[in-house]
């Protein structure tokens, strides 16, 4: 497999509008989901790569200039 066609290793996530990268201080990288502030079935930190979540919205594309 080619890196252009590589699958995201954080899955759905990746695409998600609920997502929320975090970055510690130390460089590590977090994916917090938002959903998990209002309902408690997902978990702040899920395990990853994420291959299916019913709460998934893709999030909105960014129009370049």
């Amino acid at each position: 497999m080619t890196p252009g066609n590589a699958p995201e290793p954080i899955g759905l996530c990746a695409r998600c509008q609920h997502l929320r990268r975090i970055q510690s201080q130390r460089g590590s990288t977090f994916y917090l989901c938002r959903r998990a502030a209002t309902d408690p079935r997902y978990p702040k930190y899920p395990p990853l790569p994420v291959i299916h979540c019913p709460g998934y919205e893709p999030a909105e594309p960014t129009s370049s200039p």
